[in-house]
């Protein structure tokens, strides 16, 4: 890449995480009004924790570190905002230090091959399972300091992994008064947030849109319901069919991962065909891992699955549109 398109893309790319980071502030706003100040708290050790491992590490990239460079600081957060607002303090640490750690090995900012905050939680997610997918009930006062003994319940997926539906309200779900996530829950918020890296640029319709829509037609085909044939027709079952979307869409991490995980600059493809199948591959595999797992954050696993594909995906492309250019030439040549 000419040095001139390179400085444009990083700057692209500053400006993105910049724009993640003001876009969890009315995430963290809400987890605050459910939860107290503990959220804050935590996002205060994850935000120092990536600032303090940047500054350590970076600089061994010589040449290449930027300092001021806002996307560990933005990957602490959405690891934050993925956690329980009962998460201890050590996780969000630990899972902060490998994402950092997973940036710097590839190279800095720019060049890591799988999302870094999908990977600190994922890596938290399977060490730490019965602290990640276990969840206080919105409006419980949290303390700031020490265990948080409180009763703590499961996340919907669960009962949505066990072929049942949930009972919580449209209302609440919208709202991000369930258990779950402290920033993964308030569907209203994650939209506006959505629609605000939109108009900014940063959210690319042709890998979220795909996405999405697998995520909704696969539970709609293959409805994992009990009581209700797998294999039914599509018009069959309607009214069930509607409250299993209702929970898929409104629940868990999907619209989270979609705005907030998907679209990361550097992970997801270049070109736009590449893009449609990166997110069509990353609905099926977000879907999979929400049909046979019980984790809220399935789709950081999804995540780190499809994230091996996208520079295969774009030199696919770039291969085909030669061969396209090569074969019009062709023909023009030979009618001349």
């Amino acid at each position: 890449m000419p040095k001139r398109h390179a400085k444009i893309q990083k700057s692209a790319n500053y400006s993105y995480y910049w724009d993640i980071l003001f876009c969890c502030v009315p995430l963290l706003a809400m987890s605050y009004f459910y939860y107290g100040a503990r959220p804050l708290l935590m996002m205060g050790v994850g935000l120092l924790t990536a600032y303090v491992a940047d500054c350590v590490v970076a600089p061994l990239h010589a040449g290449d570190y930027r300092p001021h460079e806002p996307s560990s600081e933005a990957f602490a957060a959405l690891i934050v905002l993925m956690m329980p607002a009962s998460a201890p303090y050590y996780v969000i640490v630990v899972s902060t230090l490998i994402a950092v750690l997973v940036k710097e090995t590839f190279g800095g900012e720019g060049h890591y091959p799988f999302h870094p905050a999908a990977v600190g939680h994922a890596m938290a997610a399977l060490s730490w399972p019965g602290i990640l997918f276990s969840y206080p009930a919105p409006g419980t006062k949290l303390p700031l300091w020490g265990a948080v003994d409180v009763p703590l319940t499961v996340g919907n997926n669960v009962t949505l992994a066990a072929g049942g539906l949930p009972s919580d309200s449209t209302v609440n779900l919208l709202t991000g008064n369930v258990a779950g996530p402290l920033g993964c829950c308030a569907i209203l918020v994650i939209l506006a947030c959505g629609l605000y890296l939109y108009v900014r640029g940063h959210l690319q319709l042709s890998t979220v849109v795909p996405y999405l829509l697998v995520c909704i037609l696969i539970p709609w085909l293959l409805p994992p319901l009990n009581g209700l044939p797998t294999l039914s027709a599509p018009w069959e079952y309607v009214r069930q069919r509607v409250y299993l979307e209702k929970y898929i869409v409104l629940s868990g991490a999907m619209l989270f991962g979609g705005v907030f995980l998907a679209c990361e600059p550097v992970t997801q493809p270049n070109r736009r065909t590449s893009r449609i199948i990166y997110g069509i591959a990353l609905g099926a595999a977000a879907t999979a891992f929400r049909y046979y797992s019980t984790y809220e954050t399935g789709v950081c696993f999804a995540l780190l699955l499809v994230g091996a594909f996208p520079e295969w995906l774009d030199r696919a492309a770039r291969r085909a549109e030669r061969m396209r250019f090569l074969r019009k030439e062709a023909k023009r040549l030979g009618g001349d």
